[in-house]
């Protein structure tokens, strides 16, 4: 029985895992990503996307991977040499909401499930880093199970093109400054 119940709990996390690569294989599609682009990926995970984005780029384009511990950082950095992409990828190990980036660098920044920070009050703070490290026509994109209560902030902000769609069971806001 408990084999039974580990299969389908290994089963679930890997189909979790790999529909999230999917949500963010079809974005970057939709996004059409120029190849010397910064992007900012603000939740690297496992790192999978992460790398898949990096190999879209051609220095000087880069990203730069938020993670949130030691483990995850050494994780990532091997990923990173075992794909070959230390020439436009990087992480940092820091904390969200007070990023060490200086204002407006990045042409994409990423947030991933973005309703998972806690408390629910710091989502708002990591939402304006986000908005702070963007470039001023950048491009913000936010999957969380809902987005639509992030909406009010961005239009604040002065996000005027903002589109929500749902990708493989993620709500995804694509939202841009003109």
């Amino acid at each position: 029985m408990i084999v039974i119940v580990i299969v389908i709990v290994a089963g679930i996390v890997g189909w979790w895992f790999w529909q999230r690569q999917q949500v963010w294989e079809k974005i970057s599609a939709d996004l059409s990503l120029g190849e010397n682009v910064q992007i900012l990926d603000m939740s690297v995970g496992n790192g999978k996307t992460f790398i898949n984005l990096a190999k879209q780029l051609t220095v000087p384009g880069k990203i730069m991977g938020i993670v949130k511990n030691e483990k995850q950082a050494q994780q990532v950095k091997e990923l990173i040499k075992e794909e070959v992409v230390a020439d436009r990828a990087k992480v940092e190990l820091t904390d969200n909401t007070n990023l060490p980036f200086t204002d407006h660098q990045f042409d994409y920044v990423l947030i991933s499930n973005l309703q998972q920070v806690k408390p629910a009050i710091t989502q708002g703070r990591v939402l304006q880093e986000a908005i702070r490290v963007l470039a001023f026509k950048g491009t913000l994109v936010i999957t969380a199970t809902t987005v639509q209560r992030y909406r009010q902030l961005l239009e604040y902000y002065r996000f005027n093109d903002i589109k929500v769609k749902q990708i493989g069971g993620q709500r995804v806001m694509v939202a841009r400054r003109n």
